[in-house]
Order: C-alpha cells, then structure tokens, then sequence
C-alpha cells in the first residue's frame, strides 16, 4: 500500500483528518442549505 494511504486509514490521526473533513463540507452545505432558506423567506414576505 502507498506510504500516504497507509498513514491516512491505518493511523488515528488520518481518521481524525477524514472525520473533519467532513464535518467541515457537512457545515459549509448546512450553512449554505440555511442561507437560501432565509432568502427564499425573505422573499415570499416582500411580496
């Protein structure tokens, strides 16, 4: 196996790496999701 994805899955702080990772897309699209929630609101209340 290729020394990176051996340091990446076999080792702790590669799953640590992994895990954040995807916390960190998972809040850009929550934060994204949430943003054009509010505008969609905003804008049905204008009318």
């Amino acid at each position: 196996m290729h020394p990176v994805l051996r340091e990446i899955l076999m080792e702790p702080v590669g799953w640590l790496a992994i895990g954040g990772s995807i916390l960190m897309v998972g809040i850009v699209f929550g934060v994204a999701l949430f943003i054009a929630r509010k505008v969609r609101e905003e804008e049905k209340r204008d009318r």
